[in-house]
């Protein structure tokens, strides 16, 4: 099973104490939507990245594909940092990628300390992969390479891979406040969305289960309660630090704008139509 190594980001822009906090929110979720799936994992960090094994990486994939504060992930092979035994599987790994007349380029990075460098391990990984598959007809090309071959060497281990693939971004669930989202149309599902890939924890004010069912593809902890004329009273009632609604320019030119013992977020007034609508495509891509 391959190791899926996991990229994060504005979380490293954090203070220590705070970055360490943030990673281990996102650790803490990554397990909890695992167990939730019945699936086995284990999950552990270092040096800015995270990495996830489990007995279903495919499924895996799609879990850190709707985790917030997953920035991109990759699957990859585990093998040892020593060079020369480095070389020798990552031409066992370029070997299936290959095809005729393929333009190739070797990306790599370290973490540590070696006895060589981030562009020694180019040099010589693109060396051996040309050599290995001269009969081919590859060739090297490090602007528009048809295989992008990846090395990350972490201590005394590396990780290789040709894939990298998008998680949501933001960042980890539950480490900003906790906020009642009236949600009363797809509009509001954009609205809560946005307020989840910031790190708050939604409360939907809903009364149709089908919206609230789409965002809990994202948080299968989230909870739905009715909604009452008197915002404000609920949000109080469910501890939530402000309220969020679907309003855009349109509903604050001809609208006043709300006011109340909690701040109101109108997270789509910066947003037309056809943004909102790809915002959607997104959120409800299955």
């Amino acid at each position: 099973m391959p190791t899926l190594l996991v990229r994060y980001g504005e979380i490293g822009l954090k203070s220590e104490r705070v970055r360490r906090r943030f990673e281990m929110a996102l650790e803490g979720d990554i397990k909890h939507k695992h167990a939730m799936a019945g699936i086995s994992c284990i999950v552990s960090s270092g040096r800015g990245r995270i990495f996830v094994d489990s007995n279903d990486w495919r499924h895996t994939c799609e879990i850190l594909s709707r985790t917030f504060g997953v920035v991109s992930f990759s699957p990859t092979v585990q093998v040892s940092s020593d060079l020369d035994k480095l070389l020798e599987d990552v031409v066992r790994f370029a070997e299936p990628l290959m095809f005729n007349g393929a333009l190739f380029a070797i990306r790599a990075r370290r973490s540590g300390t070696h006895p060589y460098t981030s562009q020694t391990v180019c040099e010589k990984a693109g060396y051996a992969v040309l050599s290995a598959n001269r009969a081919r007809g590859v060739k090297v090309n490090l602007d528009e390479p048809d295989i992008e071959i990846f090395i990350e060497v972490r201590g005394r281990d590396a990780y290789l891979f040709s894939t990298i693939l998008p998680g949501p971004g933001g960042m980890p669930k539950s480490t900003q406040g906790r906020v009642l989202v009236m949600l009363s149309s797809e509009r509001g599902i954009a609205a809560a969305w946005l307020l989840m890939k910031r790190g708050c924890t939604v409360v939907a004010a809903c009364s149709d289960h089908a919206l609230s069912d789409l965002l809990a593809a994202w948080d299968a902890d989230l909870k739905t309660v009715e909604p009452e004329s008197d915002m404000f009273s609920k949000a109080a009632g469910e501890r939530c630090l402000a309220v969020v609604m679907d309003w855009g320019v349109k509903e604050l030119g001809s609208n006043r704008a709300l006011k109340g013992p909690v701040p109101v977020f109108y997270p789509l007034v910066g947003f037309d139509d056809d943004q909102v609508g790809s915002l959607l495509d997104r959120v409800t891509r299955t």
